[in-house]
């Protein structure tokens, strides 16, 4: 007879389980397609309409639970965008922040909602933006 026993490594999983407490309380979040904060967003876009200084911050989550935040600041005909992966434990070696300058945010009706993306920016960083809100 052969017995043996293995100790549960508690760190073999660097996972973290990210809740709602962990952002702050103006993010728009998007869990999956369920987004809350819709109203911030949508001041926003008006803002960047309008010329009005405006910033937000859009955490969006990994089917693993881990955010992804989209900084925008807008000033003056010109929106700022940052893109943090840092805290996504599988993203690999292109993990940290990236930003780029970007001349306008434009929009697209499609069969499944509005989908959201930067145009004109300074470096392909640009394209990691994408938001669809829902019909």
């Amino acid at each position: 007879m052969l017995l043996g026993c293995q100790q549960e490594n508690e760190t073999s999983n660097p996972k973290k389980i990210y809740s709602t407490e962990d952002v702050k309380e103006s993010d728009v979040v998007d869990r999956h397609g369920e987004i809350s904060n819709i109203d911030i967003f949508e001041t926003f876009i008006d803002h960047v309409r309008s010329g009005v200084k405006d910033e937000i911050r859009i955490s969006v989550y990994t089917t693993e639970g881990d955010p992804i935040f989209h900084n925008l600041n807008y000033d003056v005909n010109k929106i700022q965008y940052t893109y943090d992966n840092s805290q996504d434990v599988y993203a690999g070696t292109g993990k940290g922040k990236e930003s780029t300058s970007c001349s306008n945010i434009e929009s697209r009706n499609t069969e499944n909602g509005v989908e959201y993306y930067l145009t004109e920016c300074t470096s392909e960083v640009g394209n990691s933006f994408y938001f669809r809100v829902s019909n």
